[in-house]
């Protein structure tokens, strides 16, 4: 299995090293942070199933996406035969779906 990066899932991890590196001024829990990300994410090779079906947690989502979690980060991705797409990688804390869905409506 493959797995690919869309540029979104890239910033993210930027955005949210950057985050703990410069503002919190935790460098070593940023790197840290981003290792367990990319080792999970380095796990769907064996087992890309792992996620939870995000269409199972919310019915309204007619979507292959799964969620994978590390720590309080969701990774979003979809298995497409020998490719994982990593979609998104957001705080869980946060509203995620508005996120990943900004022309829908979340709550319904």
């Amino acid at each position: 299995m493959r797995i690919a990066y869309r540029p979104a899932a890239i910033q993210d991890i930027q955005r949210l090293c950057g985050y703990i590196g410069e503002t919190l001024g935790n460098p070593r829990a940023a790197d840290r942070l981003k290792a367990e990300l990319l080792h999970s994410i380095s796990s769907l090779k064996a087992y890309p199933e792992q996620g939870v079906p995000l269409a199972s947690k919310y019915e309204w989502i007619d979507s292959a996406m799964r969620i994978l979690i590390v720590q309080k980060q969701l990774v979003f991705y979809a298995v497409n035969g020998e490719n994982i797409e990593i979609i998104r990688i957001l705080d869980g804390r946060t509203d995620y779906l508005a996120k990943l869905f900004p022309d829908s409506r979340s709550s319904t």
